[in-house]
């Protein structure tokens, strides 16, 4: 059921230091700055840069594999059948389901793209937020 990697979020101790470096260095797209997070574009992949400690989990590092809209509910409910772990509840725009495997890896499994962010967050995020596309 899973379709692609949605996003791959980094946490970086500073936004602004990480901003240069995957910006001028990486040569990533950037997408928008704001003092807690930064979003980039690697190809199609959507890289977010999210700050150490600015949520609940210290280390906010995971993957996010995309999964149809259509096909989420089913998928969820198979997760939550294997009773696999979650290590956090969603907290962002649409639907997530945050996960660990085996190996304590996070994962987040979520069926909203880039562009459902960008909307969001231009509605959301406020005036701190710099948008580059």
């Amino acid at each position: 059921m899973i379709n692609g990697i949605n996003h791959i979020t980094i946490s970086v101790k500073n936004i602004d230091t990480a901003f240069l470096f995957y910006k001028n260095i990486l040569k990533l797209k950037p997408v928008m700055k704001s003092n807690r997070s930064a979003y980039f574009l690697a190809g199609k992949i959507w890289i977010a840069d999210q700050k150490e400690n600015y949520v609940l989990s210290e280390n906010y590092s995971h993957i996010c594999f995309n999964v149809s809209k259509r096909h989420y509910k089913n998928f969820v409910e198979k997760i939550k059948e294997n009773e696999i772990k979650e290590w956090q509840e969603n907290k962002t725009e649409g639907d997530s389901l945050y996960i660990m495997d085996g190996s304590g890896n996070k994962l987040e499994i979520h069926f909203s793209g880039l562009k459902e962010r960008i909307k969001y967050g231009k509605k959301y995020f406020g005036n701190e937020t710099k948008w580059f596309i």
